[in-house]
C-alpha cells in the first residue's frame, strides 16, 4: 500500500485551496460524541458555550502556558498567583463552583510536586499546526512540544476525570493527529506523544512508528469521509451527552430538549 501524501498549504494550486475543508480533532470528536451535536455546531453554526469544567481546563492550560519556561525552576507561588489571575479572564460570570476552583488549585499543586526538579526542553507551547491530507486541511494546537536530542515529545494536558486506558493510547486519534503534524515537520526525529492527566498525575504515551503514522493517515481519511457523506446526523443513543450539550440547553436540538426534559421528570 502506497503512503498517503501529506502536503503543505503553500504547495497547493488555487483550485485545490478553494476545495479544502477544515477539520480539527475537536471537530471530529464532536461528531463521535453525537452527529447531531456536530450538525448544530459546524453546519448550522449555533452558538457554543464553555461549561464550568471546560472553563477550568482553559484556566489551567493558560497557567502552564504562561509559567513553564526552559532554564526556569517551577515556583508554586507563581503557579497559584497566575491561577488566581486567570480565573476572572476565563470565568467572568463566576459559573465555576468553589469546589471546582479548589480542584484547579490542587491540580497545580500536584503538577508542581511532580515537576519541581524537572529541567524543561520546551520547543513550543500552544503550538499551532496545519497540514493537508487528501482534500482536507487539518488544523489545531498542541499544548506543549519538547525536543530532547533525536526525540520530539508531545504533551496534551487533560483536566477531566475520564482517562483513556493505556492499551488504547496507540490508537488515540488526537495523539495521532499531533504526531502526524510533528512527523511532517521533523521527519528525521522520533515522535512520542502523551496524554498528561493532571488530576491523577498519570502520563500515558506512545512512541509512534512509521507504521503507526500510516495508520493515522488512513484512520483520519476514513473518519472524515464518514462525516462528509453523512446526510442525517442522527442524535447519539447516549442521552447523557444531552445533559451537557449547549444545543440541548439552548433549545436548538429538539431531541436534546426532549431527553433532558424527560430526565428532569424522573429525578
Amino acid at each position: 500500500m502506497s503512503s498517503i501524501l501529506i502536503k503543505n498549504y503553500d504547495s497547493l494550486s488555487d483550485l485545490e485551496k478553494l476545495s479544502l475543508v477544515d477539520f480539527s480533532y475537536s471537530r471530529i470528536d464532536t461528531y463521535d460524541q453525537c452527529p447531531s451535536r456536530y450538525f448544530y455546531s459546524y453546519i448550522k453554526k449555533e452558538p457554543r458555550q464553555f461549561n464550568a469544567p471546560a472553563a477550568l481546563g482553559n484556566i489551567v492550560h493558560a497557567v502552564l502556558e504562561n509559567t513553564l519556561e526552559n532554564n526556569k525552576v517551577l515556583d508554586l507561588k507563581e503557579l497559584q498567583e497566575e491561577y488566581k489571575n486567570n480565573i476572572p479572564i476565563w470565568d467572568p460570570n463566576q459559573e465555576i463552583t468553589p469546589d471546582l476552583i479548589s480542584v484547579g488549585s490542587i491540580i497545580l499543586n500536584e503538577f508542581y510536586d511532580q515537576n519541581v526538579d524537572k529541567e524543561f526542553s520546551i520547543y513550543d507551547k500552544e503550538m499551532s499546526f496545519s497540514y493537508i491530507i487528501g482534500s482536507y486541511k487539518i488544523i489545531g494546537f498542541i499544548d506543549r512540544v519538547d525536543i530532547i536530542g533525536d526525540r520530539v515529545n508531545i504533551t496534551d494536558y487533560k483536566t477531566g476525570k475520564w482517562e483513556v486506558a493505556q492499551k488504547h493510547v496507540h490508537s488515540n486519534l488526537q495523539l495521532g493527529i499531533y504526531a502526524l503534524a510533528l512527523h511532517n515537520i521533523f521527519p528525521e526525529k522520533e515522535i512520542y506523544a502523551e496524554l498528561y492527566y493532571l488530576r491523577s498525575g498519570k502520563r500515558k504515551g506512545h512512541l509512534f512508528t512509521e507504521e503507526d503514522i500510516e495508520e493515522v493517515k488512513n484512520k483520519l481519511i476514513d473518519t472524515i469521509q464518514k462525516i462528509m457523506v453523512d446526510q442525517n446526523f442522527t442524535p447519539t443513543a447516549n442521552s447523557r451527552v444531552c445533559s451537557y450539550c449547549d444545543h440541548a440547553k439552548s433549545g436548538a436540538c429538539p431531541t436534546g430538549v426532549y431527553r433532558n426534559k424527560n430526565n428532569s421528570y424522573r429525578k
